[in-house]
Formats: C-alpha cells, structure tokens, sequence
C-alpha cells in the first residue's frame, strides 16, 4: 500500500462516517433530540470531514506520482 491509496482510504473513511451519520438521522428523526447523539454526530462531521481534509491540504505532498520518494 502507498501513501496515495493510504490517504483514498482515509477520505472515504472519513466520508462514509458522515454519511452514516446523516443517513441515521434522516432514518431515525428522533435521535436529532438526543443530547449524546448530537454531540458524536457534531465530532464525528467536524473532525472526520472537515479536519481531514484541511490537515490533508496543509501537509500532504503536492506531487501526483503516488509514490514516496
């Protein structure tokens, strides 16, 4: 595995759990009043989705290659 499928990875991770939180809040409009499902929901989006791909723009390489040389 090299870095570049290392970091597709990631991003689909980061991705598919915010997407998972959103399709459990569409399916079951209840849990939005729980206190606790907000809160993991809320870190899970910041955090997974919007941390992720700024700390990937401010430290990943710039190159295309996929290698790590």
């Amino acid at each position: 595995m090299n870095m570049m499928t290392a970091r597709v990875l990631a991003g689909a991770g980061a991705f598919s759990l915010v997407v998972m939180v959103f399709a459990l809040m569409w399916a079951r409009p209840e849990l939005a009043d729980n206190d606790l499902f907000k809160s993991l929901a809320q870190a899970i989006v910041i955090q997974g989705l919007i941390g992720l791909v700024m700390a990937f723009l401010f430290t990943g390489k710039n190159d295309t290659r996929g290698d790590d040389q």
